[in-house]
């Protein structure tokens, strides 16, 4: 009877556990944010900013761990494989779904589908800069494109990786421009500044928080931004559009969850990082460097997401066949 009893009392505890597990509030322990770029780039200028923030909604320790490879695909697989339980997240920019998209238009198998996650928020959103070393004799968009006509496949770009924001974006732009540019992917918007800082490739559309110092330095030229308008922090500089290119690109960031995570941990988290974007101390960090918050979540973030996938995914389509030839 003893051992009967015994064998009882642990099929209780065993079928207790997971129901004790299912009511426990979120966060109790420590949450993980994943970056998948190199320092230096958005998604790390970004969760930076909002680690002390995120700590202070959450009443609980966010730490950050580096995940890099791959154009940031390496952190979004470590991401899709963990726990779906909210503990850890990723913090990407759209490249995060870019690079699904265009192997999915390519017909190659993807390291992950954006369906493999949820959008938890977009925290920022900026047009890209579009720089180049001050060796290249070209003042804006027309006499670089004059410049790249004369030398087909010559002229060198970097970017944060293969099918990354700065690749699909340039690559709309040689699409417009009628244009054929050399690519050189790096890891992270970081070291890919740093190959147009020391002259080993003439050019960049470059983030704003990464390109700013720069700019402001003179160590680069800018002579275009890819937005609809011209972002705040540079009024004088025109876009793509207004020098007579149609090549639209936007640079959002956001915190990305398993697909599966609990509808308790999303709202959870979707209360601290819209706490976090508006914390003055945040603010001040992303005006610094001249990053737009751009905060969404909730039924206004779906519909966009929405939109923005569907018209990445004809973007892509409509460039064709994009490879790194370096």
């Amino acid at each position: 009877m003893k051992i009967i009893a015994a064998i009882a009392a642990t099929l209780v505890l065993a079928l207790s556990a997971p129901l004790a597990g299912a009511q426990e509030p979120f966060p109790s322990r420590l949450i993980t944010v994943v970056n998948p770029n190199a320092p230096g780039g958005t998604s790390d200028i970004i969760t930076r900013g909002m680690s002390e923030s995120l700590q202070r909604a959450f009443k609980q320790t966010v730490v950050t761990i580096n995940r890099v490879g791959a154009g940031g695909a390496v952190g979004g697989v470590f991401v899709a494989k963990a726990p779906a339980d909210g503990y850890t997240t990723l913090l990407n920019t759209v490249t995060h779904v870019l690079i699904p998209i265009t192997e999915h238009v390519l017909g190659r198998p993807a390291p992950y589908s954006p369906d493999d996650f949820i959008l938890l928020a977009r925290i920022t959103a900026d047009p890209l800069l579009f720089v180049v070393h001050p060796s290249l004799p070209a003042r804006t968009v027309k006499e670089l494109v004059a410049l790249a006509r004369k030398k087909p496949g010559e002229l060198t770009f970097s970017s944060p990786g293969l099918y990354s924001s700065g690749h699909i974006s340039m690559a709309m732009l040689m699409r417009a421009a009628k244009i054929n540019l050399l690519h050189a992917p790096y890891n992270g918007a970081g070291p890919a500044m740093t190959a147009v800082l020391g002259g080993h490739v003439f050019m960049m559309h470059v983030p704003v928080g990464v390109g700013s110092p720069h700019i402001s330095s003179s160590r680069v030229r800018l002579i275009a931004q890819t937005g609809p308008k011209r972002g705040p922090a540079f009024l004088d500089t025109p876009t793509l559009k207004e020098a007579g290119y149609d090549a639209e690109f936007m640079l959002w960031a956001g915190y990305f969850a398993h697909a599966k995570t609990p509808p308790a941990a999303v709202k959870a988290w979707q209360a601290a990082l819209r706490e976090s974007a508006a914390d003055p101390r945040f603010k001040a960090a992303m005006a610094k460097i001249n990053v737009t918050i751009d905060y969404l979540d909730g039924d206004a973030l779906k519909a966009w997401y929405d939109a923005e996938l569907k018209r990445l995914d004809g973007e892509i389509r409509a460039i064709g066949k994009i490879e790194s030839r370096m």
